[in-house]
């Protein structure tokens, strides 16, 4: 049993060529509607959407390659401004209201992709972004964080899907069951298969960095912890540069 819904999202795939055409301003209204639409926490959408599509702005922000880019951004600068101006306390600054803005966020960003992808566009999303300093890129304001970036345009690319781990590696039945190490092996079997399929060229590289497997591939030889630990720092200063007290 499927619907036109369901079939949306079981072809979803990211693309990263697209054609230059501009997205037509009744369908980026059709997107964004569709994104404030998304599920929010006590109906206060602390969340803000930033839409780039100035070509100039695009380049300026190194994201040249489609024509639109969509920030969601944990916004708690606006429900401070309202409580200020109607009397109420402000303590919006801490780990759960970051959090439940930083779900917020992203609800709604899926909300237009989905909603995007339904209306003939593709779209991707960009990790980075954690880790650039919105208020410099884009002139926010304190309590307003980076939550997710996609780029959306008309596809010049049918890539294939991409493969995905089986339904029992991710659903769990009323409570977390801890798999065995047979069946994290099977879970990842196909995902290891592509590290085998690669040119044994390739291969002769990668064991030059001690990669020997596809896990070594993901850590050593891509996500390196220089890398990783250099995000996580930039993330961490730019909450203390929004001021929010996750610590409490």
């Amino acid at each position: 049993m499927t619907n036109p819904v369901i079939e949306c999202l079981a072809n979803h795939r990211s693309i990263r060529k697209f054609r230059p055409d501009r997205i037509e301003p009744e369908k980026l209204d059709l997107i964004l509607h569709a994104a404030i639409r998304a599920a929010t926490a006590g109906n206060l959408q602390p969340y803000a959407l930033v839409v780039v599509d100035d070509p100039a702005r695009l380049e300026e922000l190194e994201l040249r390659s489609a024509p639109a880019a969509l920030f969601a951004l944990v916004d708690q600068f606006r429900l401070k401004r309202w409580f200020e101006l109607s009397g109420a306390p402000f303590y919006n600054d801490q780990a759960v209201n970051f959090l439940v803005s930083y779900w917020d966020a992203t609800i709604a960003l899926q909300n237009a992709v989905v909603a995007a992808e339904s209306l003939g566009l593709g779209s991707v999303y960009l990790g980075t972004v954690l880790s650039q300093n919105v208020q410099e890129t884009l002139g926010a304001p304190e309590y307003v964080f980076p939550a997710g970036l996609v780029l959306l345009g008309y596809p010049d690319e049918t890539p294939p899907l991409r493969p995905r781990l089986p339904l029992e590696a991710v659903v769990h039945r009323n409570r977390y069951r801890v798999p065995t190490d047979d069946e994290v092996r099977a879970f990842y079997r196909e995902e290891d298969g592509r590290y085998e399929a690669l040119p044994e060229e390739t291969k002769a590289k990668l064991r030059e960095k001690g990669v020997t497997n596809r896990a070594q591939q993901r850590t050593i030889g891509h996500y390196t912890e220089a890398f990783i630990r250099g995000e996580s720092e930039a993330i961490l200063a730019g909450l203390r540069r929004a001021g929010f007290r996750l610590g409490g």
